[in-house]
């Protein structure tokens, strides 16, 4: 039983990371507009629309474990962009 539920998480985790490598591709063309038009990092406005977002389409019994998922996600997010703006910003020196 434990074997077969491990399985299944492996078939889960299979399809998240190149959803998560998706979602960083998409991270680094937001980084690079964000370099030309000197826009801050932090979205504070966006994040909370993801969350709200996430809130609703979860079950009640996961929310909180999913928006502490998220925030994961989103920091890894802008730890990316942040290097890809520094990146950009070295390479016009």
């Amino acid at each position: 039983m434990l074997e077969t539920q491990r399985e299944k998480i492996d078939a889960i985790d299979a399809q998240l990371v190149p959803l998560l490598t998706q979602r960083l591709a998409l991270s680094k063309e937001i980084a690079t507009e964000k370099a030309s038009t000197h826009s801050p990092l932090t979205n504070k406005e966006r994040e909370q629309a993801i969350y709200a977002q996430v809130k609703a389409a979860a079950d009640p019994e996961v929310q909180g474990y999913l928006k502490t998922l998220f925030e994961d996600i989103i920091l890894v997010s802008k730890q990316y962009q942040a290097h890809v703006i520094q990146d950009i910003n070295d390479s016009e020196k």
